[in-house]
């Protein structure tokens, strides 16, 4: 058995949750704004932005993702991970309210991400972050630590380290595609997560990276 796992927005999706959310409530220029402050953390700016989508709907959350198209060929490159009995999952520092949908589409086995929380289906304003960086002094210092929960889920199912395959396009996933026997760079959007790895997909096609992992020594 070996294990996949995949950021969600800018991977497996063809656009970010947090965009198609903020847009559709009015609050864009307000997320874009927290978003590229560089005085706060990470967990600061997930805090703050969770902070204005209070009042959102579980069912605002799930449509704005419905909403966003998989990337092209996502369904086939898990479905033929799964063929060769890969577990496949999300880990994401989106929500797992819509990181839910993407890998229920998509019939995988898991998923780490950040949990808004909710009273009757709509959003208080609050979330709960997963970390994991501070259990096993990682740099990323994220909301969502991925190296973390690759090891944890790796562990989880069995798994070695070295069966692993790591797939996402940021910064935030550099730690995560840096632990992985296998790293992927998708689509970087800059020479940081470029950088992060010998094997990089500069097209957008999900079976590019099966095709990396066909050509793998």
């Amino acid at each position: 058995m070996k294990l996949a796992a995949f950021d969600m927005d800018g991977t497996l999706l063809d656009g970010r949750l947090v965009f198609a959310l903020s847009e559709r409530m009015g609050l864009d220029g307000r997320v874009r704004a927290i978003q590229s402050d560089e005085k706060l953390a990470s967990h600061e700016k997930t805090a703050m932005i969770a902070g204005l989508f209070a009042g959102v709907t579980r069912r605002d959350v799930e449509s704005a993702v419905e909403s966003i198209p998989l990337s092209k060929n996502a369904e086939q490159a898990v479905s033929a991970l799964k063929g060769r009995d890969y577990k496949t999952g999300i880990i994401s520092d989106s929500y797992t309210a819509a990181a839910g949908v993407v890998a229920s589409r998509l019939g995988m086995d898991f998923v780490a991400a950040n949990d808004l929380v909710f009273e009757n289906s709509v959003a208080t304003g609050r979330v709960n972050m997963p970390m994991g960086w501070e259990k096993i002094g990682c740099f990323c210092h994220l909301s969502v630590c991925k190296r973390y929960h690759l090891e944890k889920y790796a562990d989880m199912f069995g798994v070695q380290l070295v069966d692993t395959l790591a797939v996402g396009d940021t910064r935030a996933d550099i730690c995560m595609i840096r632990r992985a026997g296998f790293g992927v760079a998708f689509m970087p959007k800059d020479d940081d997560v470029r950088n992060a790895s010998e094997n990089v997909v500069a097209t957008p096609d999900m079976m590019q990276v099966i095709r990396l992992l066909d050509a793998a020594p």
